[in-house]
């Protein structure tokens, strides 16, 4: 069978659709990952084939952008992208695409699959990377406390701005093949009529009753990647020397984060705790860091949180997802696009703290921090989390619903 796997955003976007290639590419299939060209040489090292559909300078406009933007800003940069993305994602499926012979999967933006699932009848799993690509007005988390005919009417607006640009590009495309065109295009006609994976577990963000049909949520597709080739040595030499760090990371994509590690630096100190701060931007660290923190431009977060106290981080997906996995307590400093609803989804966990950027402040946030690191209660729910994490298999999960789907037989879902 052929699988084509879509990923199209960032690394951290980017990384579950590796994980649910390469499984299955484990199960004999033969695999092409379909994504953002500046990753080819991580993914074709992972054994996948690899077709560009976002060229590599095309994303670094993308992430030029994003630099010192607004989230109302970085999300209609966000919009740029999946426009883009539409046509040679479209050509894609309508040069590859064999009936009885291919299925696809990825992220709900990748619009071009869509289409083609509509043209052709491509099979077709979408993927919710992050809970909040639902839009679901009974799970807004900053507004869940408000009125439904305010919720409903806060959809609507989205819908209008939605529509006035990415839902304009999906109907220009329609049109050019005769279809006829659709209201709030971002809203209903995006939503696949086969299959719907949301790729975190039924615990973290329950389903609703507006979520599409065809659903399942198998849990974190965490990587599966192999990172032996990476080397620990000096990771492993700080770690042994001392008791267990905090760990402070930020989002790869920022570089405004200054004043973060600064704060990082100051909170480790007031908490007497040793650290270590991932970045792929070493110039947003001052120039020289205390004896007991060090900088590493990348660590895998596998290999690193099981020997952490605690993550402090911007509250993205995956970094929740592998914190939860390690069975320590977070604090989350989310800044754009998904990361807020992320965090406050998180809230009900009881593991963490969530915080807003003007908030982050060494003087208040270091005794909550020791607090939140010595409750015997976060604990205990940090285990637990681990544990249910550990009871699951969602890539084999995924593979199994993607070979039903493949073959036209009946998945097994939540509605």
């Amino acid at each position: 069978m052929n699988v084509f796997i879509y990923g199209l955003g960032s690394m951290g976007d980017t990384l579950p659709f590796v994980s649910i290639a390469q499984e299955m590419a484990s199960r004999g299939h033969n695999v092409t990952f379909l994504g953002n060209e500046h990753f080819r040489e991580f993914i074709e090292k992972r054994g996948l084939a690899f077709e560009t559909i976002i060229p590599k300078a095309k994303y670094q406009e993308f992430v030029d952008a994003q630099m010192g933007q607004s989230g109302i800003a970085s999300l209609r940069h966000m919009g740029e992208l999946m426009i883009d993305a539409i046509e040679p994602l479209f050509n894609f499926f309508k040069e590859r695409y064999i009936p009885g012979q291919t299925v696809a999967c990825g992220q709900c933006y990748g619009i071009g699959a869509r289409l083609a699932q509509e043209k052709f009848g491509l099979p077709l799993a979408t993927a919710y990377l992050q809970p909040m690509w639902f839009r679901s007005v009974y799970a807004m988390p900053p507004v869940d406390y408000w009125p439904m005919f305010l919720k409903k009417g806060i959809q609507s607006i989205i819908d209008y701005f939605l529509d006035r640009r990415v839902g304009k590009a999906i109907m220009d495309f329609r049109a050019k093949d005769g279809r006829p065109r659709v209201k709030r295009a971002l809203r209903y006609w995006w939503l696949s009529p086969t299959c719907h994976i949301g790729l975190f577990p039924e615990w973290f963000s329950p389903p609703k009753p507006d979520w599409p049909k065809n659903t399942i949520l198998p849990g974190f597709p965490l990587p599966n990647h192999s990172f032996d080739s990476f080397d620990m040595t000096r990771v492993n030499a700080f770690l042994d020397a001392g008791p267990p760090p905090l760990v402070f990371t930020q989002s790869s994509v920022s570089k405004e984060a200054h004043e973060y590690f600064a704060t990082s630096i100051e909170i480790a100190q007031r908490t007497k705790n040793r650290a270590i701060f991932l970045t792929p931007h070493p110039e947003l660290l001052p120039d020289k860091i205390p004896d007991d923190m060090k900088y590493f431009p990348y660590v895998p977060l596998e290999h690193l949180l099981t020997r952490a106290k605690a993550h402090l981080h911007h509250g993205g997906i995956g970094t929740i997802a592998h914190t939860l996995k390690a069975g320590i307590p977070q604090v989350t400093v989310p800044m754009v696009y998904d990361q807020p609803d992320n965090c406050l989804r998180l809230d009900p966990l009881k593991v963490s703290l969530n915080l807003k950027p003007r908030q982050y402040r060494a003087k208040k946030i270091a005794p909550k921090l020791a607090d939140l690191i010595s409750s015997k209660e976060v604990q205990t729910r940090c285990k637990d989390y681990a544990g249910r994490i550990a009871q699951t298999d969602p890539l084999r999960n995924i593979a199994e619903t993607l070979e039903l789907l493949a073959e036209g037989k009946p998945i097994k879902t939540l509605t």
